[in-house]
């Protein structure tokens, strides 16, 4: 079947399926695309689409109707999702795409259910051409594309890849939406009942093509340290266990162009004073305490009540306070560099829609060489991806 849709949004009526309807609705006007938003309610969906004023189709359908989404994934170049937690809404339409050779999105933070797409259909996707890319927010665009797009400035200056980049998660703000929070607790739901995801979640190869090959000495930060490099405090960054299995599935994927021995690490960092050693402390004693609370079903569930509902998130005027920065530091014997990534735009939510909307477009319209597969976005789309996040006005470059 010869597509008629360049691309499909799904989830397209929850809090953050609007903000990147809205920012394709945009896109659509400086670049031509033929694309259709997608749900479970008609009535949402029509609110919507008035409100986006720019062209738009609109498919009524539910997530999880395998035979459904099977025929729209044949109807399309491309398909974006924002409907999770994935581990209950993402696995039809992901696996659709990957036999109807459709190139496929998403956002993303739950390891267990990546580990489980890779397992059923990274082969078939590898065949139908497909590329099945996950974690395109900001889980784990700054951190995949950021470490990738290091990588490329340190072989242009010194001709060698640097064998140790660290990531440093900054001044940041920005809000949570409902859908986050749903994600974050299915994957502590799931962690409490099966001991496999509990073994998943501590490897630090969890997500590489074989999880046992190589035996890593990098850890994830469990306590407060210091960066020699920046001068900075360093903590452990919560996203850390998810982010650093994305980036060594990318290299591993790549075919270790940076060494078998390469290592990355992520952390948070705070400024070298008295009020940043005391925001240490607060932040790692905070996270301690979320670890502890998310592992009791009873905590669990009282997090669950207080924390933003689906569709809830912050207000506009909260999210255009939002920034974020990353820096990263590359080493290799003398060599150092220092880069970074940033986006004065809520990192959750309007840099997300940004980061997410960009990568469906670059799928859908863009004429890639990389294999097909269940891939990560420096490997499906890299210098191109990069290219199109710049001009979206994100930061990403050498710093000092």
């Amino acid at each position: 079947m010869t597509p008629d849709l360049d691309l499909v949004l799904f989830g397209a009526t929850g809090y953050t399926g609007r903000l990147v309807a809205e920012y394709l609705a945009t896109a659509s006007k400086r670049e031509p695309l033929r694309w259709a938003i997608a749900g479970r309610s008609r009535d949402k969906l029509e609110t919507l689409r008035r409100s986006l004023a720019a062209p738009v189709d609109m498919i009524v359908v539910d997530v999880l109707d395998g035979a459904a989404v099977g025929a729209i994934a044949r109807r399309t170049r491309a398909v974006c999702t924002t409907a999770g937690p994935f581990a209950k809404y993402g696995g039809a339409l992901l696996g659709a795409c990957a036999e109807a050779g459709t190139h496929y999105c998403d956002l993303t933070g739950e390891l267990q259910w990546v580990r489980r797409m890779i397992d059923t259909h990274h082969e078939r996707a590898r065949a139908t051409g497909a590329r099945i890319v996950n974690s395109c927010g900001f889980d784990s665009i700054p951190s995949d594309l950021g470490t990738w797009a290091v990588q490329q400035e340190f072989i242009a200056r010194h001709g060698i890849p640097a064998d140790e980049v660290t990531a440093l998660y900054g001044e940041t703000s920005g809000g949570m939406s409902g859908g986050t929070v749903a994600s974050g607790l299915q994957t502590a739901t799931e962690a409490d009942h099966d001991r496999e995801v509990r073994r998943l979640l501590a490897n630090p190869h969890a997500l590489d093509p074989d999880p046992d090959a190589i035996p890593d000495p990098v850890r994830d930060e469990a306590a407060i340290g210091w960066n020699r490099d920046l001068k900075m405090f360093t903590i452990p960054f919560f996203m850390a266990g998810f982010n650093t299995r994305i980036v060594r599935r990318g290299h591993a994927l790549a075919g270790f162009p940076w060494g078998r021995d390469f290592r990355y690490r992520e952390v948070m960092s705070t400024p070298a004073s008295a009020r940043g050693l005391a925001m240490a402390v607060g932040f790692t004693g905070g996270m301690a305490a979320l670890a502890f609370a998310v592992k009791r079903p009873w905590l669990r569930d009282q997090l669950a009540k207080r924390a933003p509902q689906p569709g809830e998130g912050p207000t506009p005027e909260e999210r255009a306070r939002g920034h974020w920065k990353v820096r990263f530091v590359a080493r290799r014997d003398d060599h150092r560099l220092r880069y970074e990534a940033g986006d004065r735009a809520d990192p959750g939510y309007g840099s997300t829609a940004k980061m997410l909307g960009e990568s469906a477009l670059c799928l859908a319209l863009d004429p890639l060489d990389s294999p097909g597969g269940v891939v990560t976005p420096s490997v499906a789309m890299g210098g191109r991806l990069l290219d199109r996040l710049r001009r979206a006005g994100l930061t990403f470059a050498p710093a000092g």
